[in-house]
């Protein structure tokens, strides 16, 4: 039996970061409602953020 590969939020999983960033800023630029656009954008560097975190552990850790 083959298992899933892990795509939980976790500090060991930075390229769940970097997708949910790249889905934020897509949907930012299709959004024509300001508001709306901004709070993706928000989000974008909320998830940008956490990717760089998980990436400074991945480093730590040897990955």
């Amino acid at each position: 039996m083959t298992q899933k590969p892990l795509l939980k939020p976790t500090a060991r999983n930075s390229e769940f970061y970097l997708n949910r960033r790249d889905a934020c800023l897509a949907e930012a630029r299709a959004e024509p409602l300001p508001r709306v656009r901004e709070r993706s954008l928000r989000a974008a560097d909320a998830w940008q953020e956490m990717y760089e975190k998980a990436r400074l552990f991945e480093k730590r850790q040897g990955r």
